[in-house]
């Protein structure tokens, strides 16, 4: 019995894994928000919008599961005293009890009137205006990378001129406000701000991206993207945690959070099956075939930089030069 109920644990376990992996990212990201809310109310809400916004989402059984075993408990504490019920209507403006809780205060002499509930009302959304503009800020920090990650291992990026680069390296280089004309910048730095969820504040995070292009014999050889402790910033806000960059063990997760978020990307264009590895040293990937070859290198301490090589196909005879 016991080894059934282990073989049944890791399967749960998979399926949960599996879920995480395959969820989208706006899915992924208000589950996220809905596990780690410490406070019961605001635990209760996100289940609530978590629900609204994916009905048939990825954890949308064990969300409901939770929400409707929780909410009418939550109700009836609330319901002891005036306080109670004025919290559960901030945080429920429209739950399940939310008229009952108004008839409640009612009856106990706390006439709510409309001006006052759409106060309560606004107070809530502002909230959650404030948790959708956080995500979207996270967001960005890996899909910055990706992005990066994704145009440097274009066809066609290399073995041109700079000032023919495609458009995809134009955006990239020139950035969101940069010129779309006159000469195109080797190196862009952008910085990137998001906040963590913890307890008792939250806490601010930045990341500093630096995107950056080599020339050889006059053409685009070599791209790269690095940043300070750029794996750990990674995965906080990917996974919504708080992680320390002097820590061998969270510098590990960050590691594994990295590579697997980088895995598709880079197999595709260098497939291990004719693409043998080349590691040395710290380099978590490297691969080099068809004229390709990339290198991912993490810092060996905090603050230390991380990096994202590519060379292309048509620099095959150049020099490799490996991460600064």
């Amino acid at each position: 019995m016991k080894r059934l109920a282990l073989l049944a644990l890791l399967a749960c376990l998979g399926c949960a894994s599996m879920k995480t992996m395959v969820a989208p990212s706006d899915d992924l990201e208000d589950y996220r928000a809905f596990r780690v809310a410490a406070y019961e109310g605001t635990r209760i809400a996100r289940a609530k919008r978590y629900l609204d916004r994916h009905p048939n989402g990825a954890f949308a059984d064990e969300v409901r599961a939770a929400y409707e075993q929780e909410e009418p408990s939550y109700y009836q504490r609330a319901s002891a005293t005036r306080e109670g019920i004025r919290r559960y209507l901030a945080d429920l403006p429209e739950g399940p009890h939310a008229q009952a809780a108004i008839a409640l205060l009612i009856v106990l002499g706390e006439n709510l009137q409309d001006a006052e509930l759409r106060d309560i009302v606004r107070k809530v959304r502002y909230e959650d205006a404030k948790l959708e503009s956080a995500a979207v800020q996270r967001r960005a920090v890996g899909e910055a990378i990706l992005g990066a990650v994704g145009v440097l291992l274009d066809d066609g990026i290399y073995g041109v001129p700079r000032n023919e680069a495609s458009p995809a390296l134009r955006k990239l280089l020139n950035g969101r406000s940069g010129s779309t004309w006159g000469d195109l910048p080797a190196r862009r730095e952008e910085d990137f701000f998001f906040l963590l969820p913890t307890r008792p504040e939250r806490e601010s995070r930045l990341l500093t991206l630096e995107i950056a292009i080599v020339e050889k014999d006059g053409v685009i050889a070599e791209g790269s993207i690095e940043g300070s402790d750029m794996l750990v910033r990674w995965a906080e806000a990917d996974q919504i945690v708080r992680l320390d960059p002097s820590s061998p063990e969270d510098r590990q997760e960050a590691v594994v959070h990295a590579m697997g978020r980088l895995e598709g990307a880079l197999e595709r264009r260098l497939p291990k099956a004719s693409c043998p590895d080349q590691l040395q040293g710290r380099e978590l990937f490297h691969r080099k075939c068809d004229g390709w070859e990339a290198v991912v290198l993490a810092g060996e301490k905090a603050g230390e930089k991380d990096s994202i090589v590519v060379i292309g196909p048509r620099a095959r005879n150049a020099e490799t030069v490996k991460p600064r």
